[in-house]
């Protein structure tokens, strides 16, 4: 895509990597700097429940995201950060065929698990922490094996640190000054 096209970043990991708090980093980062950005935290696309069908809330976030994308773009957006779990090929491929127009890149965010257990806790409780606990080693392995990403970043630092070397590794740095 010609680089006068809307930029999108998907940041993907597991849960409690810290997805949604480096995306809205990224936005306060190019916002500050003038640069019209849309942040979006797939998971406030699909609240909704009891889901009537397996995999219907990844189907709900994609269409959702679908929906909003052309209204950041009318009101001048030239970069989308959007946080979401993404764990497949197709799962990706959705949401970048969501993200229409965009140069798409995907980055996945990492740090020791350690680091992520403390973060579950401090966010999550019963059920949904011990299912988080219990899947974590689990889903980091299973995203490192099947390699999405463009690149990945260690998020075990300032969030403004991690933030910025988002953007220099996309290559948008230059234009966030």
């Amino acid at each position: 895509m010609p680089s006068s096209c809307p930029r999108a970043l998907l940041l993907t990991g597991v849960a409690g990597v810290g997805k949604s708090t480096v995306a809205d980093a990224i936005g306060g980062i190019l916002t500050a700097t003038g640069l019209a950005t849309a942040v979006v935290d797939a998971d406030a696309l699909a609240q909704f429940g009891p889901p009537p069908t397996r995999g219907f809330h990844d189907h709900l976030k994609c269409a959702n995201l679908a929906a909003v994308w052309p209204n950041y773009r009318a009101a001048g957006a030239r970069f989308v950060v959007v946080s979401a779990a993404i764990d497949s090929a197709s799962l990706r491929d959705r949401y970048a065929g969501s993200l229409a127009g965009c140069a798409v890149q995907t980055v996945r965010l990492i740090a020791p698990t350690d680091t992520i257990r403390d973060r579950l806790h401090g966010r999550d409780n019963g059920p949904k922490l011990a299912r988080h606990l219990t899947t974590l080693a689990d889903q980091e392995a299973r995203l490192s094996a099947i390699a999405l990403e463009d690149f990945t970043v260690a998020n075990d630092r300032p969030i403004t640190v991690v933030a910025r070397e988002v953007i220099t590794r996309a290559g948008w740095l230059a234009e966030a000054g």
